[in-house]
């Protein structure tokens, strides 16, 4: 496989690396008295209250630059895929200790004068989320949450022999576990630090009919199936707040998913097994509060390290908003 084709299929099966397995994260509106958006990747862990709606609208613009391969050096790719993406987070609580969430995402890949037909629908993930623990009246105190989640093919990922980049899903439909902790903590100096993490774990989501062109790369007038393996995540968020408008964000990402066992034919038999992969983000952002109820968040993830994976960064803005 051409580094080319490398890169679009790791961008297109990932619908933006920057919300590879973890999806945009909804907030609660404060702690106390400080206010927070949430970071931009690691999932809220705090649920929502009852009958409350936490919209947040996310802009991504990925850049792949290049790769790393097994020995985790890096290559340089040019031309540079790029990819614009809209992600919706929506949440809503339905106790105060259960909160559901629902993200759609559409994205336009383009590259060496090429791009995809517009914007194009990508996988959709559905979150159930149940709080164990709850913080203190004052926004302290440990809180523990686990949560489900389902992806669910709604982007294309075969049938693309007119135009590969097309490809915005993976067709798998994937579950996820996740483990989440949370703390606010009152600092001396009279300012609130906030920190996050999440453990989450992916069965195999089994086989992925594939027919013609498709996002896994397999030639063309392919006719088989792709079986993706078992995936990890594991990410820890930090929010520092300056006042009550200010809050200064940093975040580190750990991907890693085993490989994808290929078998059909495509004018004769054709089997092939792709590497596992693993790589290592990072994500200062930005928070502006216009009130408790509504935040913009700014910032940019982008990868520091890695096997077998896409080297992009992904400047990213989100509207947080509670209802």
């Amino acid at each position: 496989m051409s580094s080319s084709r490398f890169l679009t299929v790791a961008l297109a099966a990932a619908a933006v690396p920057a919300s590879v397995v973890a999806a945009p994260a909804g907030a609660a509106p404060s702690d106390g008295d400080a206010n927070f958006t949430g970071p931009l990747v690691t999932p809220a862990v705090n649920t929502l209250s009852a009958g409350m709606l936490n919209v947040e609208p996310y802009l991504i613009h990925t850049n792949a630059r290049g790769w790393f391969d097994s020995d985790g050096d890096r290559h340089a790719q040019k031309p540079t895929l790029r990819q614009w993406q809209v992600a919706l987070p929506m949440t809503y609580g339905l106790t105060d200790n259960i909160s559901v969430q629902l993200t759609l995402n559409a994205a336009r890949t383009s590259v060496d004068g090429r791009h995809s037909d517009g914007m194009r629908m990508g996988d959709s993930t559905l979150r159930v989320q149940s709080r164990l623990t709850a913080p203190k009246a004052d926004g302290t105190g440990l809180v523990l949450a686990v949560a489900a989640a389902q992806r669910l093919a709604t982007g294309e990922y075969h049938h693309l022999d007119n135009n590969p980049l097309n490809g915005m899903g993976t067709g798998a439909m994937r579950t996820t576990f996740a483990f989440g902790a949370q703390q606010l903590h009152w600092l001396d100096n009279g300012h609130a630090l906030r920190w996050r993490g999440q453990l989450a774990w992916s069965p195999s989501p089994g086989r992925v009919r594939l027919r013609g062109a498709n996002v896994y790369g397999t030639p063309d007038h392919f006719r088989g199936y792709a079986a993706p393996g078992q995936a990890w995540n594991a990410s820890f968020a930090a929010e520092y707040v300056l006042d009550r408008r200010w809050v200064l964000v940093g975040e580190a990402i750990w991907n890693r998913e085993s490989g994808t066992r290929l078998k059909g034919a495509a004018d004769g038999h054709w089997a092939h097994t792709s590497p596992s992969n693993h790589a290592l983000s990072l994500a200062p952002a930005l928070e502006y509060h216009f009130n408790p109820k509504v935040g913009l968040i700014a910032g940019v993830q982008f990868t520091v390290g890695g096997r077998n994976a896409t080297d992009y960064v992904a400047p990213q803005v989100a509207l947080n908003m509670v209802f």
